[in-house]
């Protein structure tokens, strides 16, 4: 699995879909992501007077370039431009955002704290950016700060995407160890958008702790029902069919593990079972 399985926000005008979807061992380490080294310096801020009209404008030039490099995946040209973007104009919290997005996805979670505040300063409104402290938070797993920042972004009748909020606090509270609480906000989600994997699958994962597996497997089913190959909902699956005692289905999630299956230790695992369990047969 890659970190875009894990938890989501929205960059301005965009809106990006992060799974979570795993065992607490293993989704805080994707939370957390693998660290990209930076190839160019952080502008420091410094005093400066008002942008102009054509400071504002060559910032929203380079915001535009920024979002086109981000949606392309290419985080360093997009810091660049966004970098440049501040230096003309350091109040525009769209900027801001962007950076703060960024520093996340290279694991520079202070970093992304930092810059997500500046634009909360410039914006206590600004619900994009709330949510996405939040999700900082999650990855740093101050569980409690999150929460709060969610339950913020939640407040806001303007805010556009409530679903990814509900859904993040869901997240949290399931990491929490706080299952019912974890349930509400996520059934909430679904109200919002029923048809998000994600969701369903961190459902899936609050029934099996709340001990009721008739209900878990209904809510990975339909994860898998939207993604096919979602392969931590196959692997929790497996697992549930074979502590029931019903190898077959058992069997047939963990195959699909094996075969499509990207983290070695969960594909290895998964082999495993399989050879037991045909060798059962």
């Amino acid at each position: 699995m890659t970190k875009e399985h894990l938890i989501n926000f929205q960059p301005e005008h965009r809106r990006t879909y992060h799974l979570a979807e795993s065992p607490r061992s293993r989704i805080v380490a994707l939370i957390t992501g693998t660290v990209v080294p930076l190839l160019f310096c952080l502008f420091l801020f410094a005093c400066s007077t008002a942008p102009t009209t054509e400071d504002i404008k060559k910032a929203e030039s380079h915001n535009k370039r920024g979002a086109s490099f981000l949606s392309n995946g290419d985080l360093n040209k997009a810091f660049v431009e966004f970098q440049e973007a501040l230096k003309v104009n350091p109040e525009n919290r769209e900027t801001l955002n962007y950076l703060g997005y960024i520093s996340y996805r290279y694991g520079k979670n202070e970093e992304a704290v930092s810059y997500y505040k500046k634009a909360l300063a410039i914006d206590p409104n600004y619900s994009e950016a709330v949510n996405n402290l939040g999700v900082t938070y999650a990855a740093l797993e101050q569980w409690d700060k999150a929460i709060h920042q969610f339950n913020a972004a939640l407040k806001d009748p303007t805010y556009r995407t409530p679903d990814l909020a509900y859904s993040n606090l869901g997240f949290v509270y399931y990491m929490k160890g706080e299952y019912r609480e974890a349930e509400m906000a996520l059934r909430e989600a679904l109200v919002r958008n029923p048809v998000s994997a994600r969701t369903m699958y961190v459902l899936g994962l609050v029934y099996i702790k709340l001990g009721d597996d008739s209900l878990a497997i209904d809510s990975l089913m339909k994860a898998i029902g939207m993604v096919p190959d979602y392969i931590d909902a196959h692997w929790e699956l497996a697992n549930i069919h074979l502590r029931s005692g019903d190898k077959a289905r058992a069997l047939k999630h963990f195959e699909v593990v094996a075969e499509k299956g990207e983290d070695a230790a969960m594909v290895r695992n998964a082999a495993e079972h399989i050879q037991n369990l045909k060798y059962a047969y």
